[in-house]
């Protein structure tokens, strides 16, 4: 027999006479949504025939009474009227712990004070027997003219004093190691009485289920309900492998939830659904075209009272400058073999189920489980824009062809087993590329150099300044296999008719130009091994002479 029952209202008859009985329940499986978990929790009870309230105990206030469902099964044939939910505080239960926490904590530093006693004791029994060697010692030798000591009585002396001082000796050693492992013990009972102490305004909430059973039998009750202080983010591994040519993508879920409960071996899934989002339809309003009343002109003045016009502000010209990316992160480098969930593909959203039960701490600490590996293929090639920066980096291009859309998140990037930074993982659709950094190769040399910054004036009647330039950009394979190099530079872009660039003749011809980004050309190299290729470029700025201008190199 199965049962599914939502929260509803209790007949008032049933739930005065209905008596009582407890279920130990746990939590069995929890599905984590980026904002709000879904948690589950599992029972059984042995019914007996009649009416009665099974309490579920213990569940954590935050959870939202309006998402409570109950599901049941058994060898009892029994009905469900309703659920209701009940909040208990729990200041009795909580004084009691704390006095018993309290008790043993302090027997704890009673057993700490006999020890600091002992020490104390074995101490002072040392320093008499060092006085009563010292002052035995100078009453014979002050003697020693009159009476000669023999010598078998410096030797009981002597072995008196060693016996005695050893003897002290590992009573404080010993004195020490306990109270070395005692602190510890005093140190988690602290630790204990303050968590015990806290529970002391804890609210929680109990469930209590309204069944009838024909007759006697065990029932199993599953309870789930919704939480808010629980979600995860999107956390991934790079891994490109230049030589296979494929760039491989670790997913993991990083999961927190500070509920004030502990999911202990629990059922986990990460859901890329998004509840607390909201359900709706959007719609336009219509936009109405009126007419509008044109301002009436201002009365005419006199010329004489016309205030004179002012002079118009010289226009103002701003240079452009380029934000330079800053990739500064170090992380921790991992080389685990991990294993992945089982993805559960829905209309709207995904479901990762871990391979194995979980724990998740309800403090908030976040917990990183594996979720999937997506093995890619990837165009790679090496990026260079020397007028930023003399180096080449590597970069990978791929297809997103899981099927699923890629959650942005923070990536660890590696080549081959190398960690080379972090970096972000934009949102991917299926179908959509995807193109990450790995780093600067430095067996790819980039060197540019101008070799010509020249300013000439031309012009009969009118004078012009021109400056002309000259840059030269050399790109040296190291490697023994051929790689592709897409190298980047420019040249400057007129904003004004009185400003001329012009391309002169010895510039190595663009393979394209960016669309985005005027001026910028790109070049892509095929380089063989050990090859070296030269790129030129040369151009004249051209404008009338005293014209100040912004952006030349």
């Amino acid at each position: 027999m199965r049962l599914f029952v939502p929260l509803s209202l209790v007949l008032p008859s049933l739930v005065l006479a209905s008596p009582a009985l407890k279920a130990p329940s746990r939590i069995d499986a929890v599905t984590v949504f980026r904002n709000g978990a879904r948690v589950t929790r599992a029972a059984k009870v042995e019914l007996p025939a009649g009416a009665f309230r099974v309490l579920l105990e213990g569940l954590p206030d935050q959870l939202d009474d309006d998402s409570l469902r109950v599901e049941g099964k058994g060898t009892a044939k029994a009905r469900v009227f309703g659920v209701t939910v009940e909040r208990i505080t729990a200041e009795e239960t909580a004084v009691a712990e704390a006095r018993a926490a309290e008790e043993k904590l302090e027997k704890l530093q009673d057993e700490d004070r006999a020890l600091d006693d002992r020490v104390k004791a074995a101490q002072a029994r040392l320093e008499l027997v060092r006085s009563l060697r010292s002052t035995y010692s100078e009453e014979r030798a002050k003697n020693l003219a009159v009476r000669g000591v023999p010598a078998k009585e410096w030797a009981d002396l002597a072995a008196f004093v060693a016996s005695e001082v050893e003897e002290g000796t590992v009573v404080v050693r010993r004195a020490e190691i306990a109270r070395r492992e005692l602190a510890r013990r005093v140190t988690q009972a602290r630790a204990d009485l303050e968590k015990v102490q806290a529970k002391r305004g804890r609210t929680t909430k109990t469930v209590a289920i309204e069944v009838e059973a024909e007759k006697a039998g065990a029932f199993d009750v599953a309870v789930s309900y919704a939480v808010g202080a629980a979600g995860w983010q999107p956390v991934w591994d790079a891994r490109l492998a230049p030589d296979a040519g494929t760039m491989e993508l670790a997913f993991y879920g990083s999961i927190w939830q500070r509920t004030g409960e502990d999911w202990s071996e629990v059922a986990l899934s990460a859901s890329t659904a998004q509840p607390a989002r909201g359900l709706y339809v959007p719609k336009l309003d219509p936009r109405y075209l009126v007419r509008v009343e044109p301002p009436r002109p201002p009365p005419q003045r006199s010329r004489s009272s016309m205030p004179m016009a002012a002079a118009p502000a010289p226009s103002m010209r701003r240079a452009e400058e380029a934000e330079e990316p800053e990739d500064a992160y170090v992380a921790q480098k991992q080389q685990l073999e991990v294993v992945t969930a089982t993805v559960e593909e829905g209309l709207l959203s995904a479901s990762f189920r871990t391979p194995r039960r979980e724990s998740v701490d309800g403090s908030g600490q976040a917990r990183k489980v594996p979720l999937a590996r997506f093995p890619l293929k990837a165009q790679i090639v090496r990026t260079a824009a020397p007028r930023v920066e003399a180096a080449a980096f590597l970069t990978a291009k791929a297809v997103n062809e899981t099927g699923i859309p890629l959650l942005p998140g923070t990536a660890g990037v590696y080549v081959g087993d190398e960690f080379a930074g972090r970096t972000a993982i934009p949102a991917t659709p299926p179908g959509g590329e995807l193109e990450l950094a790995f780093g600067a190769d430095e067996r790819v040399e980039i060197d540019r150099k101008v070799l010509e910054r020249r300013h000439e004036t031309a012009g009969i009647v009118s004078k012009d300044d021109v400056y002309r330039y000259r840059v030269r950009i050399s790109v040296k394979n190291r490697y023994q296999a051929p790689v592709s190099v897409k190298l980047l530079d420019l040249v400057p872009v007129s904003r004004d008719e009185k400003i001329e660039v012009k391309i002169l003749e010895g510039t190595t011809a663009a393979t394209r130009d960016d669309p985005e980004r005027p001026g910028v050309r790109v070049y892509e190299l095929a380089l063989a091994a050990r090859e070296e290729k030269v790129v030129e470029l040369r151009y004249d700025v051209r404008f009338p002479r005293g014209f100040p201008i912004a952006g030349l190199e």
